[in-house]
């Protein structure tokens, strides 16, 4: 049976976006699966207690701050930390990723989509809450006409986006980026040396 990994993201959190491209690479590298899985993170810090971005010790938002400069460097990855839009609501761009899962049917469209969809927050300063926006996104990818059409207000585009906020919850993801590999849980892209390390002996 094909090994996968669980990847519970947000297309608003800039460690989303600096652990896409290893992501990839995990998926080249071992012939792993991956199962892009947004969740309403919001719902989840409100269950846990846990303070958004902005409600955070200022101490601790400066060194976030840092941390996305260093990581940035180090992994040579463009990001501007301080996004002209942020935090937005990602509700709305988290549909457009479940829509082509669910319509497109094509791993490498959907990744596709979700790298250019948190570009456009971290890289291009983009409001990914505004529809025109990620329509043409969806343009550019020449998504199937079902996921245009219908990611903001399809029901089984919002019962699928329910159901990974709960398997997450249920999965003790308490933030993201989070990565489910053998019932194991490996919170941030800075742990993703250690998921690779689990891949390695079981592949």
């Amino acid at each position: 049976m094909k090994q996968s990994i669980d990847f519970y993201m947000v297309t608003i959190s800039p460690w989303c976006h600096l652990s896409l491209k290893r992501l990839k690479l995990l998926k080249e590298n071992y012939n792993i699966e991956i199962n892009i899985k947004p969740v309403d993170i919001f719902s989840i810090f409100k269950k846990y207690g846990t303070k958004g971005v902005k409600d955070r010790p200022i101490p601790v938002q400066k060194n976030r701050l840092n941390e996305i400069r260093r990581w940035s460097q180090y992994l040579k990855i463009d990001i501007n930390e301080k996004p002209k839009f942020h935090p937005v609501n990602p509700e709305m761009s988290s549909k457009v990723i479940i829509a082509s899962i669910l319509f497109d049917n094509s791993y490498e469209k959907t990744f596709s989509i979700t790298q250019k969809i948190c570009e456009a927050v971290w890289v291009k300063n983009l409001d990914v809450s505004d529809k025109e926006n990620l329509d043409k996104i969806c343009r550019h990818f020449d998504v199937h006409e079902k996921v245009i059409n219908t990611y903001d207000n399809n029901e089984e585009v919002l019962e699928l986006y329910k159901k990974n906020t709960l398997e997450a919850e249920k999965n003790n993801v308490f933030g993201v980026p989070s990565f489910l590999y053998q019932n194991e849980l490996y919170f941030g892209q800075d742990r993703m040396f250690m998921l690779e390390q689990s891949i390695k002996k079981t592949t």
